[in-house]
């Protein structure tokens, strides 16, 4: 199991959006949840530097649909609903936030407020999502995982 990660898996913290520090590898965080139908998704920041940037990496990160609209509401609407993913929880670990906060700083705030919203709204009428943020970047008062 990936330390810091049974919270995920015993629903002792609500789905929503947390700084991580963990430093585990990609592959041992994914073998560590998908035992327990947790499926986990990876978003590499490291080039994401505007809103098309991150539209385009979350449409492959979590292989959203046809429908996406490539706007921030296609966002929110994805997000919302990841019936088409299998797996009864979603854990999305967005490496290296800070590229987008650096770049684009408004960009940055929205991404955070759809992400934040949408997750912590998440596990109602479907599977609950967790938005990890890995790396260096504005954290304010997100709580740690």
């Amino acid at each position: 199991m990936v330390k810091h990660l049974a919270v995920v898996l015993d629903g002792s913290r609500p789905p929503g959006m947390y700084r991580w520090r963990s430093t585990a590898h990609r592959a041992s965080v994914c073998r560590g949840l998908a035992p327990a139908g947790v499926w986990c998704h990876f978003l590499d920041g490291g080039r994401v530097t505007d809103a098309a940037g991150l539209f385009a990496a979350c449409a492959i990160a979590l292989r959203f649909p046809d429908r996406f609209s490539g706007d921030w509401e296609g966002m929110a609407d994805c997000l919302g609903d990841l019936s088409w993913l299998p797996g009864r929880v979603h854990v999305l670990v967005w490496e290296h936030y800070g590229t987008l906060a650096r770049n684009d700083p408004p960009a940055w705030e929205t991404a955070r407020e759809v992400f934040s919203v949408q997750a912590t709204a998440s596990g109602k009428d479907g599977p609950p999502l967790y938005v990890l943020l890995r790396g260096t970047g504005p954290v304010d008062e997100l709580p740690v995982l």
